[in-house]
């Protein structure tokens, strides 16, 4: 049997199941594929009787009287009975072997279960798809010239589009009076309807298009422009047919004289969706104000409302204008009866108070905020927001409409700034904090224009092995006129605006060509760790297209580590983790970054495929002030084994953090204790003098 060993590893590598059972059916040998496929470990399963596992005894037994009549079987379907008592469908074959004039039997097991569930589910596909065919098939045929002739009496029009391009399938003869364009026009040019609509509601119609769930019947009203320039207003009662992925839908021409100059006048200067004051009825407001009360003081007011677009982009439009509409409804109970309320767009809206005494600002600002202490219920979910308000005050502030916007526009970011669920009062310091900014925004347009972005690679030691591990790649800006620009001044800028998914793909660029160039000198094992931030993980092909950048540069994902903080896994966990699990599926290691600084929730540590937790240097640096920082670290480090996660700490700086960590079991160490971030040149020199990273001063006298 000691030359039998090696070879029963090797059938542990095998996909199918393998056993080898004696003339009885004891089992005698069980690879890792077989015991995963009934749910019984290898040990448990030698001595069973193979009899023990089968659904049907009597198709086995029928199997090794052929097998000893004509010493091997053919594939044959056979149910094993997984230990949770599931039938797990398979086809096996089995061959009889002489060994020292034993008997034993060697059965081949495939798992044929998920296989025949798939099978099974694309048959029914198949069928749905033709049914719906033939439903389809059988409205179109059965239309006949007698209908035609009935529908084209019809003064409304009537009309079906495509669910998924809008584009138009059938209109009757009505369409050329209300539209003004022939109905031929209408079938060949299948986007004309579309073309036609005001320039000014078709997002409304698009919406309603996205959110009409099938089996659902609404009405909407919209404007439409008449072949000959006019505005006529229609009224849609649209269907959505469930079965047929059609648009159904009958439109009448509502456009009279008196209701017409009503309605037409009032959705000029209100929100169809909140039916607030628009943004052109703010202006007329405030220009009124200026030209009738020019010394008269007051205040505006500036509020948007806070990680409102999360709820967009996860629970869709239709919940969104739900919310906005009680939103809406909450401040017009909140304002007083001379002020005066407007939809500015989107989810911002602007107040204009009829006084600018400070006391009775800050009591309407408090009062507004309290406004969305409440939750706002739908389909019986409960969702809670915040706002963040800028206040300007006239005449102090801006004496005209542009500047009162803008400013209260600042103010109202810098609330946000500050942690959101607050007032802020514009101050011309502002002003200046805008002009850094744009100062820090050319700066990263010139670095991306010139190249001028660089990595820096700080070594990770392993603390077990005493070699080098990997590398984190860090972003540096060394800007020829300017000087060094801090990572901590141009991230921020470059998330706020966008151009960190620009310098997310040259930092990408970078790390491979360092790859490259390392794997050329350094036989061992290592990895750089790349930093993320939440714009470019909540990219919807972000995984996807990092996965395959890789293979295009024949670049292992096992060189590439994705480091990423809490609050970018928090901002959004769903998209995260489905970002996540895709990359750690194609190879990538993913690092939480900071761990402890954020929300530290020991729910999404279980829900994401973590490999590492970084403890943040602010709980390193101080480590020898209190106790309580040096458990704190330990507790971490504890929680992150038992999670069977590797740990690194960051910002070893002292001999004595180095000792600590070393004793503590912390897995990986990066500092400037042991090595500052270098450029790649200079790490190239020390591989190839083989120069040591660091010689810490410790009691230990360890040297990498």
């Amino acid at each position: 049997m000691e030359h039998e060993a090696p070879l029963y590893d090797v059938l542990n590598y095998l996909p199918d199941g393998i056993v080898m059972v004696d003339e009885r059916g004891v089992i005698l040998f069980a690879n890792d594929a077989f015991s995963e496929m009934v749910g019984l470990e290898s040990t448990m399963l030698l001595g069973l009787n193979m009899l023990s596992l089968l659904a049907d005894i009597d198709v086995f037994q029928a199997c090794i009287e052929k097998v000893m009549r004509e010493g091997k079987s053919l594939d044959a379907e056979t149910n094993f009975i997984h230990r949770n008592g599931s039938i797990v469908q398979a086809v096996k074959s089995v061959r009889m072997i002489r060994h020292n004039d034993h008997v034993r039997f060697f059965v081949n097991v495939r798992n044929q279960t998920d296989l025949n569930r798939l099978n099974k589910e694309l048959r029914s596909s198949k069928e749905l798809i033709e049914l719906q065919a033939r439903e389809l098939s059988s409205l179109l045929n059965s239309k006949n010239q007698e209908l035609e002739e009935i529908l084209s009496s019809i003064d409304e029009v009537i009309w079906y589009i495509d669910n998924q391009t809008l584009s138009l399938r059938y209109v009757n003869r009505a369409v050329e009076k209300v539209f003004g364009f022939s109905r031929e026009n209408f079938l060949s040019d299948h986007t004309l309807w579309q073309q036609q609509i005001h320039v000014d509601d078709r997002n409304l119609v698009q919406i309603f298009f996205e959110t009409l769930l099938p089996g659902q019947s609404q009405e909407i009203r919209f404007r439409i422009l008449h072949n000959e320039g006019e505005i006529r207003w229609l009224n849609s009662r649209i269907y959505h047919h469930p079965t047929l992925n059609l648009f159904i839908g009958i439109t009448s021409d509502i456009t009279a004289p008196k209701a017409q100059g009503e309605e037409i006048a009032f959705l000029a200067y209100h929100d169809p969706l909140t039916l607030l004051p628009n943004r052109a009825k703010l202006k007329l407001q405030l220009e009124s104000r200026f030209e009738h009360s020019a010394a008269s003081p007051f205040a505006l007011l500036f509020l948007d409302l806070d990680n409102f677009k999360n709820i967009n982009d996860t629970m869709g439009h239709k919940i969104g204008d739900t919310i906005l509409i009680e939103v809406s409804d909450r401040l017009r109970e909140s304002v007083g009866k001379y002020d005066f309320c407007a939809r500015f767009g989107g989810d911002e809206f602007v107040i204009l108070l009829q006084d600018a005494d400070t006391q009775s600002v800050d009591a309407m600002a408090q009062r507004l905020i309290h406004t969305f202490k409440e939750p706002f219920k739908v389909d019986q979910m409960d969702f809670f927001l915040s706002s963040s308000i800028g206040i300007v005050l006239y005449p102090y502030d801006a004496s005209n409409v542009e500047d009162l916007i803008k400013h209260a526009d600042t103010a109202m970011y810098e609330a946000k700034n500050k942690g959101k669920n607050q007032f802020v009062y514009y101050h011309a310091s502002m002003q200046r904090a805008i002009h850094d900014y744009l100062h820090i925004e050319s700066l990263i347009r010139d670095g991306l224009t010139h190249n001028l972005f660089k990595l820096y690679f700080q070594p990770l030691i392993n603390t077990k092995t005493l070699q080098l591990e990997g590398y984190e790649a860090l972003l540096r800006l060394p800007h020829p006129e300017q000087g060094f620009i801090a990572p901590d001044i141009f991230i921020s800028v470059a998330e706020s605006n966008g151009d960190i998914l620009l310098i997310g793909k040259e930092v990408l660029s970078q790390a491979c060509d360092f790859i490259d160039t390392i794997k050329a000198l350094h036989d061992e094992p290592f990895f750089v760790a790349i930093n993320v931030s939440s714009k470019q993980l909540h990219q919807e092909a972000f995984a996807k297209e990092l996965l395959e950048y890789l293979n295009q540069r024949s670049i292992s994902p096992t060189y590439l580590k994705v480091e990423l903080t809490e609050s970018a896994v928090m901002e959004n966990i769903d998209i995260a983790g489905r970002q996540l699990r895709q990359l750690q599926a194609g190879g990538i290691r993913i690092a939480l970054d900071d761990f402890g600084t954020g929300y530290s929730s020991f729910a999404y540590l279980a829900q994401l495929p973590i490999d590492t937790l970084k403890i943040d240097k602010s709980f390193i640096l101080p480590l020898f002030e209190s106790a309580s920082n040096r458990h704190i670290v330990e507790a971490i480090s504890n929680l992150a084994h038992v999670l069977g996660m590797k740990v690194t700490a960051e910002g070893v700086e002292e001999s004595s953090h180095y000792d600590f960590l070393m004793e503590n079991n912390i897995d990986t160490l990066q500092g400037f204790h042991l090595c500052r971030p270098l450029p790649k040149d200079q790490i190239l020199q020390k591989l190839e003098t083989k120069a040591p990273y660091f010689t810490p001063v410790s009691s230990f006298g360890y040297t990498i």
